[in-house]
């Protein structure tokens, strides 16, 4: 639904191309999921917040149980099978619902009860996603002029290039959601899909994805590369910023090289601690709503990631929510990890590109 998210940026462009997704330990074959786990045997099971965990679950289930029982989510195989329409997971909502928030205990014992996981494919490559904080106005005004454009209402107009907007293709043809300072702050915030505009009465106006206009995608940090100026090992949100920024005189040409343009909208009033609402229409929970390929992997699905944190190295285990998107997932075996906003989530979000492990939770047949 919403962005082109730094995953598109890295996994083309720095060396790390994520392995194929290998046949699992029992040597099964065809699409995901493949090997069952134990929900509790799952890596660092025993100490994560499955009670957060059922607090988001909970969100996607109040959209999910309004649906048509018919209504595709997504998925292959099995995961389709077993949890690829809305109907298949509203008995397991309703019970969801029924357990008292914040219990650690019942929320353990309830996706124990509840699900069976399994490992998807081999190794994955876990990436992140944040809300960044750019000074803005409403209003053109001195110091204040690159637009950010909300999608047009002609179709035609909703296909120009970026170079073509760049150059006033969209100029009192589309509404404008906000005027920002930097053409590299807007260029930054459209690959992170939504945001939040620090207005200078001290509001803030979140915005959020209005759709694309269909051109190409190509990750500039993998053209950045390619020409020297930043080593593959240090491609990140914030070094292809500081790069782009460090070099006005080039940015432009480099950010036009991408012709993919973001549309984003005014998303009115949020609460602070909520992300903007993902593909699934909720809003997004920091560290665990997950953006996902949804070919593979059903919105709303539990996923349980098993990677590092970029910054300490520590383990990083934890049930995520299957609740978004992004244009430059694809497969089973990358996944975007939502840090929220601010500067820590930028820190971490901006670097995170580990190597992990996958496993999506599926409801039990109502016969178990």
């Amino acid at each position: 639904m919403r962005r082109f998210l730094l995953i598109s940026v890295l996994l083309v462009l720095a060396g790390c191309a994520v392995p194929q997704a290998e046949l699992n330990p029992q040597g099964l074959e065809g699409p995901p999921p493949g090997t069952k786990v134990d929900v509790s045997a799952l890596p660092g099971w025993d100490t994560d917040n499955s009670a957060a965990a059922l607090s988001a679950f909970v969100r996607s289930c109040k959209t999910i149980r309004r649906m048509p029982a018919d209504e595709r989510l997504g998925g292959m195989g099995n995961a389709a099978e077993r949890g690829g329409q809305a109907g298949l997971w509203q008995p397991v909502c309703a019970k969801a619902e029924a357990v008292k928030p914040g219990d650690e205990t019942a929320a353990k014992a309830f996706f124990e009860a509840n699900f069976n996981a399994y490992a998807v494919g081999g190794r994955a490559l876990i990436t992140g996603y944040f809300e960044p904080e750019y000074p803005g106005t409403r209003n053109y005004e001195r110091g204040y002029t690159v637009p950010l454009y909300a999608k047009p209402a002609d179709a035609r107009l909703a296909k120009l290039t970026r170079k073509q907007i760049d150059h006033g293709g969209l100029y009192r043809k589309a509404p404008v959601t906000a005027y920002l300072a930097s053409r590299v702050d807007a260029f930054m915030l459209q690959i992170q899909g939504s945001g939040r505009i620090l207005m200078p009465n001290g509001l803030i106006l979140r915005v959020g994805f209005d759709g694309q206009n269909g051109q190409p995608y190509t990750p500039i940090g993998r053209i950045l590369v390619e020409q020297g100026d930043i080593a593959p090992g240090d491609v990140s949100f914030q070094s292809i910023s500081a790069w782009l920024k460090a070099h006005p005189a080039e940015a432009t040409g480099i950010m036009e090289q991408n012709a993919r343009y973001v549309f984003l909208r005014p998303l009115g009033p949020l609460p602070a601690d909520e992300g903007a609402p993902g593909a699934l229409g909720v809003p997004l929970t920091a560290g665990r709503s997950l953006a996902v390929d949804r070919a593979d992997i059903p919105l709303g699905a539990p996923v349980f990631v098993a990677t590092t944190d970029p910054l300490t190295q520590a383990a990083l285990d934890r049930l995520t929510i299957a609740q978004d998107t992004g244009g430059g997932i694809h497969g089973a075996d990358a996944a975007d990890l939502f840090f929220g906003a601010g500067a820590k989530a930028k820190a971490i979000a901006g670097a995170m590109r580990q190597p992990g492990e996958l496993y999506i939770l599926l409801p039990k047949p109502q016969a178990d």
